[in-house]
């Protein structure tokens, strides 16, 4: 498995707010993005917090991860973001956004609290999480807070055969008008492009024309891809 990620602090910020993590861990992969609420002073912190408090909760897990809810394994994440933040900060300004992917053997575990999108291609079908704005303003966004909302968190489980690759974006990151097809698209040229090429070309290449990419917020794409398909 090739993964890693690339993070473009946008130009209207001092800091970048946004995190990613991509890593293996026990019995799998792991692929975290968040981004920091831009009306929080603090929410670089916050981004960079739950990234590496869902890599700690999950990888230190001492129940199997498929016997318990996956809600309940994020509402572990929440409080272990907290307990981080609490020590040094005032949580109310490190509010997130977060998309986490857990990739094993067979199986998929995948969350969005926030905008921004997931896409994960398995068995040549693409699955997508992301912020359809159905129920809310376009300039409102879900995130970590004080209190873990389990009702407004998405989740996805897949059982799959063949796992091609995923990618996920902060909303820096637009497609298009977002719409699903759009994203899917996207995905699939991606895993198309880079499947057969080595990392450091892969982060070289998008760097390239995430620079360029339209919008002047802060751009993070991180990504899993399998090797040689």
């Amino acid at each position: 498995m090739i993964g890693g990620g690339i993070s473009i602090k946008g130009s209207y910020h001092e800091i970048n707010q946004d995190y990613f993590l991509c890593k293996s861990y026990k019995d799998g992969y792991i692929m975290v993005v968040s981004d920091g609420m831009g009306s929080k002073k603090l929410s670089h912190y916050g981004s960079k917090a739950i990234c590496e408090s869902v890599y700690d909760v999950i990888n230190n897990l001492n129940i199997d991860i498929n016997i318990i809810s996956f809600k309940d394994v994020l509402y572990f994440c929440h409080e272990k973001w907290k307990r981080e933040l609490e020590k040094y900060y005032d949580i109310t300004q490190c509010y997130a956004t977060v998309l986490i992917l857990v990739v094993m053997d067979n199986k998929i575990k995948a969350a969005r609290l926030g905008d921004g999108f997931l896409a994960i291609c398995v068995d040549k079908k693409i699955f997508c999480l992301y912020d359809k704005k159905e129920n809310s303003f376009v300039n409102e966004t879900e995130c970590l807070r004080e209190v873990f909302d389990r009702e407004k968190v998405e989740v996805l489980e897949i059982e799959f055969e063949t796992f091609f690759g995923a990618v996920s974006c902060s909303d820096g990151v637009e497609i298009g008008t977002m719409q699903e097809n759009e994203i899917k698209s996207f995905t699939q040229e991606f895993i198309d492009e880079y499947s057969s090429k080595e990392k450091k070309y892969i982060e070289e290449d998008i760097t390239s024309w995430l620079s360029d990419w339209p919008g002047c917020d802060d751009k993070t794409l991180a990504y899993m891809i399998k090797e040689n398909l």
